[in-house]
């Protein structure tokens, strides 16, 4: 096997980066209802073992992982508020901002005159949030809205004879706020270098343990 030829060369960098001025965690929730008819699809009569669930996406349907950056706008210009922070009177900027995000209605289940099972996936539903953030945002600072966790209810509403009506969406999201701005900057550091590239081998032979207790006697 070749080794990697290690060398320490050190060099200074010109970077461009972000520098974060801000960075708060906060959560958003949005509800809706569907109505069964809106299904793209039509629901199979009498289905059963019919389940709902629902999941994140982007405005075409497709679904989006978590860490993704969402588009924002801000509404209102920003306002300087003085805020209490552990005794200290400190001026941060009110951000006001809406975002839209979408989730996804799937709905499966067995078809009773076909015996099959059956998957019904809805347009992608959107929901509108206007937030509010206090954060230090000064002047020339952008504001960048990441979805950093997310979890999607929903629930089957049937009506007296047992029929299914609608489904209600909740949707809950943890979001990561940051105010930046690009910078340059300068960075001594030193070269990475490859590490070793591991293969499977094939170890000796392993004798099975001796039966001392037993043998030899």
């Amino acid at each position: 096997m070749s080794k990697t030829n290690k060398q320490n060369i050190s060099e200074t960098f010109n970077i461009n980066a972000e520098k974060i001025y801000d960075w708060i965690v906060g959560d958003a929730t949005g509800s809706t209802n569907i109505l069964v008819g809106d299904l793209p699809i039509a629901l199979p009569a009498n289905a059963t073992n019919v389940d709902a669930n629902c999941i994140l996406t982007d405005e075409d349907g497709d679904p989006i992982p978590v860490n993704t950056v969402v588009d924002i706008e801000e509404i209102t210009p920003r306002q300087d508020r003085q805020v209490d922070r552990q005794g200290e009177i400190i001026t941060l900027q009110r951000v006001r901002f809406r975002k839209t995000l979408y989730a996804v209605l799937e709905v499966s289940g067995v078809n009773p005159g076909t015996g099959n099972l059956f998957l019904i996936t809805s347009d992608p539903i959107p929901f509108n949030f206007v937030e509010t953030a206090f954060l230090c945002a000064p002047e020339g600072t952008t504001i960048s809205v990441r979805i950093s966790d997310f979890s999607c209810l929903a629930v089957i509403n049937r009506d007296d004879t047992g029929a299914i009506t609608d489904f209600d969406i909740e949707l809950f999201t943890c979001q990561s706020i940051q105010s930046i701005t690009p910078i340059s900057i300068n960075v001594p550091a030193d070269l990475s270098t490859p590490r070793e590239e591991l293969v499977e081998q094939c170890g000796a032979p392993i004798s099975p343990p001796q039966c001392n207790t037993v043998f030899p006697d």
